[in-house]
């Protein structure tokens, strides 16, 4: 497996904020009309606590000046126990537990290949039916706009999957290459048309594709409470490597 920390390093880099700056061993995301915490949260990329905690305070102001609550992804939280703490003490309230799980590509491949293979779509470049499957199925409120602007800012090979029915996508999927590993994101399906295998093949397929461009290993992130995603990517050979939540301020 890679290390976690690496994991989160090329997490960051295949969901790119509009906005990303390095500072004191932070870095400082936003983005502009995207919800979702990882885009909008600073992520500690050192490994010392007392460095990150002396440079809180910046963080904080880069927030406040963007009119934000402040979001840390404590990520790995087993390497950041201390800062965790702080933030505690100093009243971010804990959200968002999720778990980072981790599988060989050739394993996944072969214990998802589906019974009764669907027709799974894979573009490299995202479609606007896919990019308006994300904001129905798994956009947190994110408008079709952003979500053009956001896929279209991963800077590197990616194949964005999907299974139609009627005309429209109904599952989708995204996997974003980094060296020696892919990151599975985006995994949502239609709940009219959940238990029909729709996330099991296009899990498949995306392994494919990432075994094809040199993947040893498949990351993804899943929320600790979605029991269903969960026992899905545990029965293809997914494994917790480590765990994440997010620290906000009131």
């Amino acid at each position: 497996m890679i290390d976690t920390r690496l994991i989160e390093r090329y997490a960051a880099r295949a969901w790119p904020a509009a906005e990303a700056r390095t500072e004191d061993g932070w870095l400082l995301r936003h983005t502009p009309g995207v919800p979702r915490r990882r885009s909008n949260s600073a992520l500690p990329l050192a490994a010392g606590g007392a460095a990150l905690a002396d440079a809180l305070t910046r963080v904080e102001e880069f927030y406040a000046a963007r009119d934000l609550p402040v979001a840390v992804q404590v990520a790995p939280a087993e390497e950041h126990t201390a800062l965790d703490a702080l933030l505690a003490e100093r009243g971010y309230r804990r959200d968002a537990a999720t778990l980072v799980c981790a599988a060989p590509t050739g394993t996944v491949v072969a214990a998802s290949r589906p019974a009764d293979p669907l027709e799974v779509t894979l573009a490299e470049q995202p479609t606007p039916a896919w990019l308006e499957a994300y904001a129905a199925l798994d956009g947190h409120g994110t408008v079709r706009e952003a979500a053009d602007r956001l896929f279209h800012r991963i800077d590197g090979p990616a194949a964005h999957l999907g299974v139609e029915r009627d005309g429209r996508l109904v599952g989708i999927g995204l996997v974003v290459a980094a060296p020696g590993c892919s990151g599975v994101f985006c995994m949502a399906t239609d709940p009219a048309h959940r238990r029909q295998g729709i996330a099991g093949t296009i899990l498949h397929v995306g392994a494919r594709w990432a075994a094809a461009r040199g993947a040893e290993v498949l990351y993804l992130q899943v929320t600790a409470d979605n029991l269903a995603a969960r026992g899905l990517y545990e029965r293809v050979g997914f494994e917790v490597s480590h765990s994440y939540h997010y620290r906000v301020k009131p």
